[in-house]
Protein backbone atom coordinates (compact mmCIF):
# COMPACT_ATOMS: atom_id res chain seq x y z
CA UNK A 1 0.00 0.00 0.00
CA UNK A 2 2.79 2.43 0.90
CA UNK A 3 4.69 1.75 -2.32
CA UNK A 4 1.56 2.49 -4.35
CA UNK A 5 0.99 5.73 -2.42
CA UNK A 6 4.58 6.83 -3.03
CA UNK A 7 4.30 5.97 -6.72
CA UNK A 8 1.08 7.97 -7.03
CA UNK A 9 2.50 11.02 -5.24
CA UNK A 10 5.80 10.95 -7.14
CA UNK A 11 4.09 10.56 -10.50
CA UNK A 12 1.71 13.41 -9.58
CA UNK A 13 4.67 15.62 -8.72
CA UNK A 14 6.42 14.73 -11.99
CA UNK A 15 3.29 15.34 -14.06
CA UNK A 16 2.75 18.66 -12.28
CA UNK A 17 6.29 19.77 -13.06
CA UNK A 18 5.86 18.82 -16.71
CA UNK A 19 2.68 20.91 -16.71
CA UNK A 20 4.61 23.90 -15.37
CA UNK A 21 7.22 23.47 -18.09
CA UNK A 22 4.52 23.33 -20.79
CA UNK A 23 2.63 26.30 -19.37
CA UNK A 24 5.37 28.84 -18.82
CA UNK A 25 7.83 29.21 -21.72
CA UNK A 26 6.11 27.67 -24.73
CA UNK A 27 3.56 30.37 -25.38
CA UNK A 28 -0.13 30.50 -26.09
CA UNK A 29 -0.42 27.14 -27.83
CA UNK A 30 0.69 25.11 -24.81
CA UNK A 31 -0.90 27.17 -22.02
CA UNK A 32 -4.13 25.19 -22.10
CA UNK A 33 -2.28 21.87 -22.33
CA UNK A 34 0.06 22.94 -19.55
CA UNK A 35 -2.84 23.82 -17.27
CA UNK A 36 -4.52 20.48 -17.98
CA UNK A 37 -1.33 18.54 -17.27
CA UNK A 38 -0.73 20.57 -14.11
CA UNK A 39 -4.28 19.83 -12.98
CA UNK A 40 -3.83 16.11 -13.59
CA UNK A 41 -0.61 16.20 -11.57
CA UNK A 42 -2.34 17.93 -8.67
CA UNK A 43 -5.16 15.38 -8.77
CA UNK A 44 -2.61 12.54 -8.61
CA UNK A 45 -0.94 14.20 -5.63
CA UNK A 46 -4.28 14.58 -3.86
CA UNK A 47 -5.33 10.97 -4.37
CA UNK A 48 -1.88 9.68 -3.42
CA UNK A 49 -2.08 11.60 -0.15
CA UNK A 50 -5.67 10.56 0.50
CA UNK A 51 -4.89 6.89 -0.04
CA UNK A 52 -2.70 6.83 3.07
CA UNK A 53 -5.36 8.53 5.16
CA UNK A 54 -7.96 5.94 4.20
CA UNK A 55 -5.63 3.13 5.30
CA UNK A 56 -5.11 4.81 8.65
CA UNK A 57 -8.87 5.20 9.10
CA UNK A 58 -9.43 1.52 8.35
CA UNK A 59 -6.68 0.50 10.79
CA UNK A 60 -8.24 2.63 13.53
CA UNK A 61 -11.67 1.12 12.86
CA UNK A 62 -10.27 -2.42 13.08
CA UNK A 63 -8.41 -1.61 16.31
CA UNK A 64 -11.53 -0.14 17.91
CA UNK A 65 -13.56 -3.17 16.81
CA UNK A 66 -11.01 -5.51 18.37
CA UNK A 67 -10.95 -3.44 21.57
CA UNK A 68 -14.77 -3.56 21.83
CA UNK A 69 -14.77 -7.26 21.12
CA UNK A 70 -12.30 -7.90 23.96
CA UNK A 71 -14.57 -5.99 26.36
CA UNK A 72 -17.50 -8.25 25.53
CA UNK A 73 -15.55 -11.45 26.26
Amino acid sequence: MIKRKNLMMNSGLLIGLVGIVFYDPLGLLFKGAGLMVLGIGLICLFFGYRQMNEAEIINKAVESFEKNRRRLW
